[in-house]
């Protein structure tokens, strides 16, 4: 089969052998994989925590089950799946995941959807409903806008009766995002973030979604309600300085930061989400915004793609 490995600091799509398959995980034929900056914290080296081992590409994939594990009875051979693995390895022709991390692809969702979602849908929800515990009528600030996550949380945030205010850089990323029922944007390269919020928000935003962090995290405390909140999920734009946390205290602000692995660690309440968020799409209430699609062997270009913020939606690789 064909794989996705780290060559010299690039990426390059090679011959290797088959994914040994242990007895409780199931064998997936990739027909489309979900590209996340995860995967570029891989490709650069980055390691969560010292003990835990590094992770490969690829952690959402769709496709078609080949085998199955002696202890995996849930599905059959030909059944069409999605699954997210933090084992990654979904940048190849085969994968193999555990069968918790499986789950039955519905015949309205096409493949490139089945591995656009998971992630951005999953981590939008949660950022919403079990962080930052939204309710309707709240003004919601959307960093990136128009990323996969992004693009997600404006269409959840509308779905929850919020008012979304889009955050991005770029015009045509913006004019996208208000279609999908972004109520304001505001393209940061162009004008005061600071000033924008003032005039869309004058008693500032009751939610904050920050996946960016960076040199402007500080001032988003400016930016809040009285009893905000700021959910801190990433940090695209690099460590957040330090700042002074009495400077919560004014508008009895909260910090709160999310991991989805808070969530996986409850396979319960993983399985549930998924449930709601598909039979949401099954009626159309939301939709994967795929803004580029290239072959596995082209990985490389892709990720270059994402590191340039030029990118829109969500990035597929197709083997």
């Amino acid at each position: 089969m064909k794989k996705v490995i780290i060559s010299n600091g690039r990426l390059e799509l090679v011959e290797a052998p088959p994914p040994e398959l242990h007895d409780d995980e199931v064998e997936i034929e990739v027909k489309a994989v979900g590209v996340n900056f995860a995967d570029i914290k891989v490709r650069k080296g980055y390691t969560p925590q010292p003990d835990i081992p590094m992770p490969g590409f690829g952690y959402e994939v769709a496709g078609i089950v080949r085998r199955t594990g002696r202890d995996a009875h849930r599905f059959a051979i030909g059944d069409r799946v999605f699954g997210v693995s933090h084992y990654g390895g979904g940048y190849a022709e085969r994968v193999v995941m555990p069968e918790f991390s499986v789950f039955r692809l519905p015949l309205y969702m096409s493949f490139e959807e089945g591995a656009g979602f998971p992630v951005a849908f999953q981590t939008a929800y949660h950022l919403l409903k079990t962080a930052a515990q939204v309710q309707a009528g709240d003004t919601v600030l959307i960093y990136s806008a128009g990323g996969a996550t992004g693009t997600a949380l404006v269409q959840l945030a509308k779905l929850f009766g919020c008012t979304v205010i889009a955050e991005a850089s770029a015009d045509h990323k913006l004019q996208r995002v208000a279609k999908l029922g972004a109520d304001f944007t505001i393209n940061s390269t162009q004008e005061s973030l600071r000033e924008a919020i003032r005039r869309y928000a004058p008693d500032g935003v009751q939610v904050i979604l920050d996946g960016k962090a960076g040199a402007h995290f500080p001032q988003n405390i400016e930016l809040l309600a009285m009893r905000g909140k700021i959910v801190l999920y990433g940090n695209s734009d690099g460590m957040p300085p330090a700042f002074d946390p009495y400077s919560l205290v004014y508008r009895s602000a909260h910090l709160i930061g999310f991991s989805m692995r808070s969530i996986t660690a409850d396979p319960e309440h993983y399985q549930q989400t998924y449930n709601l968020l598909l039979q949401w799409r099954k009626e159309g209430k939301w939709k994967v915004e795929i803004g580029h699609c290239f072959p596995l062997s082209e990985a490389m270009k892709a990720h270059e793609l994402l590191e340039s913020r030029q990118s829109y939606g969500k990035i597929i690789l197709v083997p």
